[in-house]
């Protein structure tokens, strides 16, 4: 029998790591999830990797806990929105996941926001063999990278990505792997009331726009209405938005009811 290696990822932030392994392995196999219902007219809207899939003519199907692969010599998992229960793991146990942080540090589902949140100096990513606790499988490699507070979720997400292309071919996931060690720290997922920067002192707001740039935006009230910032600027590129002890110079926002924009050609607009 064939075996394949398998790819295990469901969102936009899983396609360059299934890109990396499409490149270095053919043919592959990958697992994602069904298509959503969103919007008004509940469309199913499909994810970013099966839309690669579709793209690259890569063969696909949608996960649940009772499949067994029997074909799969290795799996990766990547952003994968489902935690594989202990069946699953038994009857397909050679899966390896890519984690956004240093393991055991900043385990859990968002360890790229935490660390801007918490304005780490150094990240990196893990790949570690899953078992049936949450990050906490042996690790078989892992890097660091340099973080400093101009970094956007979106630029580590990228550097991350870039680290991991250099390093796949070294990677040896036929490896033991070696115990986590260290104080473990958990992540936990977001909810909309967390991206407000209404309220919030400048400082603050800013780490939260770096931060939240990728899963927010972040957002506040102006004019009485929703304006989502995914950028700002240090230059004083138009009149602000005051904050508890500043202005906020945004750059680019998403005013409610319209598309992404400048921010000066938003306040131009309103005048």
């Amino acid at each position: 029998m064939t075996k394949y290696n398998y790819f295990f990822g469901s969102d936009e932030r899983s396609v360059p790591y299934l890109t990396v392994i499409h490149k270095n392995h053919k043919p592959i196999k990958v697992v994602t999830t069904p298509p959503n219902q969103k919007g008004r007219g509940k469309k199913h809207k499909i994810n970013a990797v099966e839309e690669y899939c579709r793209n690259n003519n890569i063969e696909f199907v949608y996960f649940t806990q009772n499949d067994k692969y029997k074909d799969m010599k290795i799996g990766i998992s990547a952003s994968f929105s489902r935690i594989f229960k202990s069946n699953f793991l038994n009857a397909n146990n050679n899966i390896f996941n890519i984690h956004l942080s240093l393991l055991p540090k900043f385990r859990g589902p968002s360890p790229v926001e935490f660390a801007i949140l918490n304005q780490e100096h150094v990240t990196g990513y893990t790949v570690f063999q899953i078992n049936n606790d949450i990050d906490t499988g042996r690790i078989v490699y892992k890097e660091d990278l340099k973080i400093n507070n101009t970094h956007y979720a979106s630029d580590v997400y990228r550097k991350l990505a870039n680290l991991f292309n250099n390093a796949y071919s070294s990677i040896n996931f036929n490896s033991s792997g070696i115990e986590q060690t260290g104080t473990p720290t958990l992540t936990t997922k977001f909810n909309k009331e967390n991206f407000n920067i209404m309220n919030d002192h400048l400082d603050t707001a800013k780490i939260k726009i770096r931060a939240f740039n990728v899963l927010g935006p972040a957002f506040t009230s102006y004019n009485n209405k929703i304006l989502k910032i995914h950028s700002y600027t240090e230059d004083a590129n138009s009149e602000g938005i005051m904050l508890k002890d500043g202005l906020l110079f945004p750059e680019y926002v998403t005013p409610e009811g319209k598309q992404k924009m400048l921010f000066p050609d938003y306040m131009r607009g309103i005048k």
